[in-house]
Parts: structure tokens; sequence; C-alpha cells
């Protein structure tokens, strides 16, 4: 065989190499995502972990639902911009509840609202006054991000906050009391206002990296069989 045939061997066993690593790190992530889908489900379907008081650290809350009552703080809110919903642009709106008898509060997202910019709304006109009962999905706050998370809406009179995202750090910097490392994503039920639109959190989508692995598999396959049919054609063209 000559040398340039052998590079040339050598080169599509490198690359057909790499192409089987991408395909098996998709599976692996494939698994992680049916990791936390089987968690999510299990959270939805358990019973919740009711909360009186001081709420729960991150480490018995993680992964759980939770039930707890309290009184909305519809004066410090927060609207996670970017959130569609149906192919319609919108917000989340998240508001902190005061627990009695706990120094902190529990961050609320209390579900969509149509945002013609996807960063902007008026969560104010649906408010929800009074001691509320809250199921939600427990969440862990982002860490990091600084003051670059939140930028500040005046809207009569009143001052909402928006970010991406729930970054502890930039909160407990905005708000007047402490809050728990954690949000709940309140899930729909009986008694619960139609707006902000409440919904169970979406599945991760598993399909999407059993498809890549397929791909990457699929090209391996073909560099080493090309190769080997390169190599078969050419030894017997010179014979």
């Amino acid at each position: 065989m000559r040398p340039r045939d052998v590079l040339g061997l050598v080169a599509a066993l490198v690359m057909a190499a790499v192409c089987v690593r991408l395909g098996l790190w998709q599976i692996a992530r494939l698994h992680e995502k049916q990791a936390l889908n089987a968690t999510l489900r299990a959270a939805e379907h358990a019973p919740p972990l009711a909360v009186a008081g001081e709420p729960p650290p991150l480490a018995v809350a993680r992964e759980r639902s939770l039930e707890v009552r309290g009184t909305f703080d519809e004066a410090h809110q927060i609207l996670l911009a970017g959130r569609a919903h149906g192919g319609a642009p919108g917000v989340a709106v998240v508001t902190p509840l005061r627990v009695a008898g706990a120094a902190s509060a529990i961050l609320v997202e209390r579900g969509w609202l149509y945002s013609a910019d996807a960063a902007t709304a008026r969560p104010q006109s649906y408010l929800e006054p009074g001691e509320r009962t809250v199921r939600g999905i427990v969440e862990e706050l982002r860490r990091g991000a600084g003051g670059r998370a939140l930028r500040a809406i005046e809207q009569d009179s009143v001052t909402l906050w928006s970010a991406r995202w729930l970054d502890a750090d930039s909160l407990r910097a905005r708000l007047p009391y402490p809050i728990a490392d954690y949000a709940l994503r309140q899930t729909p039920g009986p008694g619960i206002p139609d707006m902000p639109r409440r919904e169970l959190p979406h599945p991760y989508d598993e399909m999407l990296h059993v498809s890549y692995a397929v791909q990457w598999f699929l090209f391996a396959t073909i560099l080493i069989g090309g190769s080997a049919v390169l190599a078969w054609s050419r030894r017997r063209a010179e014979k």
C-alpha cells in the first residue's frame, strides 16, 4: 500500500473515531435528559411537601413539589423575558410569596403573559390579593450573573424587574428581605386564575439526541466503509 493510501486510511479512521465519540456523547446527553424527565414526572405526581414557616433548604426541597401558603408581594415582581407560548411572544411573571412566620420569601413563577416585545407586560392587571395556597415544582436559582441579570422597567409608578433568568445574587441585592435558594413554578389547578397562564414544565426533548447520535454513527460508518471500498478499488486497478 502506498504511503498516500496509508495516510488517507489513518485520516479516515481518526475522523471516524471522532464521529463515534460524538455519537457516544449524544447518548450520554440522552441519558441525562431521561433522568431529568423522570425526576420531573416524579415531582409532578408525588404528594407535595407542606411548608409552614421558614422555607426548607435546597437540599431538602430539590426535585420536589412544595405546597406553601402566603401572600404575594406584588410590589416586587420580575418579568422573565423571551418566554414563548404556542408561538406567541411573552414573559413569565415571578412574584415573591411572603410566608406567615417566616423571614424568607419564596419566588413563585405565576405563569405566562403575552408581550409583543417579549420583555414587558402588566402583571399589576392580574393581582391575586390575600392569602394564597401555592403548589409548585422547585427550580434552583442561578448564581453568579451579578447586576447584569436585572433591569428596571417603570410602569405607571410601578417598578418591575426584567431578566432572562432568576439570578440569586441579583435578586438578593434588590429585594428588602431574604429569599430561598429556589423558586416554585406554580402548577395549574382548581381555583387558580386563568392569567397569568400556568402550565406544567415541558419535558426535555430526548429524541433530538437520538437523531444526532444516529447521524454521527452513520458518518463513522460511511468514512470507514468508503475508505475500505476506495482502497479495494485502487488495489484492484493496480493489479
